[in-house]
C-alpha cells in the first residue's frame, strides 16, 4: 500500500485518506506527545486570559491571545 501511495501522482494531503494504513502511520509518526510542563503552562495562561472579566471572548480570539502571549515573550 505504501508503494501505491508513493506512485500516486497527487501530492495533496487528502490523497492520504485513500490509503488507511499509510494514513494511520502518518498520524502516529507526525503526532507529538504533550509534555506536561508545556501543557501546565498553557493551562495557566488560558486561566489568566479566561478570567471573569473576559467571559465574552470568542473561541478564536481566546486562541489568538493564548498563542500571542506564549510566543511574544
Amino acid at each position: 500500500e505504501f508503494n501505491s501511495y508513493l506512485a500516486n501522482p497527487s501530492k495533496n494531503i487528502e490523497s492520504l485518506f485513500s490509503y488507511l494504513s499509510v494514513c494511520a502511520s502518518f498520524i502516529k509518526l507526525n503526532s507529538t506527545l504533550p509534555n506536561s510542563a508545556v501543557v501546565e503552562r498553557l493551562s495557566s495562561v488560558a486561566g489568566q486570559i479566561l478570567a471573569d472579566k473576559r467571559c465574552r471572548l470568542s473561541d478564536d480570539h481566546t486562541n489568538k491571545m493564548i498563542f500571542l502571549r506564549n510566543h511574544l515573550k
